[in-house]
């Protein structure tokens, strides 16, 4: 079966379609992936390696620069809706003729379309050419159920949990809605009522979450599909860890892995970046850990070496985080379920409204203290949280648990199933 797939983001919205472009392929399926990237980077010798054709590869954004200018909006305030409309409008509105020119070029050549949840430039043209069109959502934030409200608000009954995903959902339309129906009336297509009728395809909604975080619940329809996570394990076969790195994991007791992620990546000033490394490297002192401190530290000043920490700009995570006590990150939904599927507990220091949801998710499964607001946090309250962590073995112990199981879930391998069940006659 001819298919396309098409996202947009950060790595963390781009890695999961990697891993879900090579199982289609190694299943015998003819991939093209099409990627807007916001760390600019290239994908053709994976594409080469992973089977699957490259398709459109565009950037978000200018430059870094303007990347830079939309995350120091992000920073102003930690409303989740007021952030939503900044990346939507700031990040995404600016690429949607590109974005809806690939998608209509994928629709011509291709028989089935798969989409990352935001897409709807790409489920406009799946649409309007008539194709069999899947989404796939990377957090299960937005999906009503009777028997849990909207995260991380309390469990006040069926009733009241379905009156709050209303009032969500009402909220959620009016930031949402006026963008997807400019183009829809543009390409003379009716207005959409909700958001949910474009963010979860009525046929197949993905939900590329591990069962450990999210239970299919029984009030949801049949198109609401949980396959796991789709992880980025496809990183590790070309990946040989640096001599240094081997010898700094053991010299000494397991190290703290600490990261920002995607949310130092797409940030070139040397203030904030420093800002950001300063504030982990002396959370890492004052909690009196060895730690491995990811950022870019070409762009680092002012912070002496340290026998006790040890520097890297990236890492395959799923080589390195099983060698580690604990992980400090922003709570994105790759690094979470990576640091739990190495059996790593977590401290969450959360910057935008999806890394909430995931900080509340570990604390409920008992891997990780009350998630920490990068508006307000400091050093000392990432070594207060740390210490937490590592005097309480019994969240190593769950950690370690959960992960054994995670390793049981081959998230891609359920996706084609339920793919090739669905779509392929």
């Amino acid at each position: 079966m001819k298919i396309a797939i098409q996202t947009w983001g950060s790595d963390g919205d781009v890695n999961p379609f990697i891993a879900l472009a090579a199982g289609l392929a190694r299943a015998g399926h003819a991939v093209t992936l099409a990627i807007s990237s916001a760390e600019r980077k290239s994908y053709a010798q994976l594409a080469e390696r992973l089977g699957f054709r490259l398709g459109t590869v565009d950037y978000i954004g200018e430059n870094e620069e303007a990347l830079f200018r939309v995350s120091q909006k992000l920073r102003a305030s930690s409303h989740p809706l007021w952030q939503l409309r900044v990346i939507l409008s700031d990040m995404f509105e600016p690429g949607v003729p590109a974005m809806y020119q690939t998608a209509k070029a994928l629709c011509a050549e291709h028989d089935l379309l798969i989409g990352h949840f935001l897409l709807h430039p790409l489920q406009l043209a799946a649409e309007k050419a008539g194709k069999p069109y899947l989404t796939v959502a990377l957090n299960h934030g937005t999906i009503p159920t009777r028997l849990a409200p909207p995260a991380p608000l309390p469990n006040l009954g069926a009733t009241m949990n379905m009156l709050l995903w209303k009032i969500a959902a009402g909220l959620i339309n009016l930031v949402v809605l006026p963008q997807i129906n400019r183009l829809r009336v543009a390409e003379g297509m009716a207005s959409a009522k909700s958001f949910r009728a474009v963010w979860e395809s009525p046929r197949c909604n993905l939900i590329a979450v591990s069962r450990q975080f999210c239970t299919p619940m029984p009030d949801w329809a049949g198109n609401q599909q949980v396959c796991g996570f789709l992880g980025a394990s496809f990183q590790n076969s070309v990946w040989e860890m640096p001599e240094g790195l081997a010898r700094f994991l053991a010299s000494g007791p397991p190290p703290v892995y600490m990261t920002f992620g995607s949310m130092a990546s797409i940030q070139r000033d040397a203030a904030v970046i420093n800002e950001n490394t300063r504030l982990l490297h002396d959370a890492a002192q004052m909690a009196g850990c060895r730690a491995i401190i990811q950022s870019r530290w070409a762009l680092v000043s002012g912070i002496a070496e340290n026998a006790n920490i040890y520097r890297v700009d990236a890492t395959p995570h799923e080589r390195v985080f099983p060698r580690c006590a604990a992980v400090v990150h922003h709570g994105g939904a790759g690094t979470t379920q990576t640091a739990t599927l190495c059996g790593c507990p977590s401290v969450v220091v959360a910057h935008i409204a999806d890394q909430y949801l995931w900080g509340a998710e570990l604390k409920r499964i008992g891997v990780a203290p009350k998630v920490l607001d990068r508006r307000t946090v400091s050093a000392a309250k990432i070594a207060r949280q740390l210490r937490k962590v590592m005097e309480t073995p019994a969240m190593g112990i769950r950690a370690r648990q959960l992960g054994e199981k995670l390793k049981l879930e081959d998230g891609v391998k359920n996706a084609v199933a339920i793919i090739e069940r669905m779509f392929v006659r």
